[in-house]
């Protein structure tokens, strides 16, 4: 669970889910069947009965926070979502929990990424300017951050950046 004050969390195969899908072919969550009342809250993907990722949905997009885990239920990446696609911060962690990587992504493309290489945080993807000034507001914030506050950044529950309207 992503967020204890959530109102409604349901699996993805769940029947009162209704989806169709958004122009680069991402589920958009409805709880009606004529896709007019969109699904706000948290959705969870089961694979052979263990939760393969979680994920906060606003107005039936991802929007927010999702966790992926690998086959033993171990903590893979967390990743900050806007409009079903990778938004702000994404990190990975080794198998221990520890952050191996942690990226600024913007609509799935990662901009600029820190390691952590024998215990030294360093930048080892340099963001090459390719947007100029038509980045959003929140992704040139993130830009400025050295690579320590990147490698430590803190995922925030209802991050005002990350919501999403079609």
């Amino acid at each position: 669970m992503i967020n204890k004050d959530i109102e409604l969390r349901l699996e993805d195969i769940d029947d009162r889910l209704f989806t169709k899908n958004d122009r680069n072919g991402y589920a958009v969550y409805f709880l009606d069947q004529n896709l007019t009342e969109p699904f706000t809250g948290e959705i969870y993907v089961k694979f052979n009965d263990t939760i393969e990722s979680e994920a906060e949905y606003k107005n039936g997009y991802k929007n927010g926070i999702e966790y992926i885990y690998n086959s033993e239920v171990n903590l893979e990446q967390t990743n900050e979502n806007r409009g079903n696609v990778i938004f702000g911060i994404s990190k990975e962690y080794d198998e221990d929990g520890n952050t191996v990587i942690a990226s600024i992504v913007y609509n799935n493309d990662y901009l600029r990424s820190v390691e952590s290489i024998d215990n030294k945080i360093q930048e080892t993807k340099a963001y090459d300017d390719k947007f100029g000034e038509s980045l959003p507001e929140y992704i040139q914030k993130l830009l400025k951050l050295s690579n320590e506050e990147i490698f430590k950044y803190e995922f925030k529950i209802n991050n005002p950046y990350l919501n999403y309207k079609d």
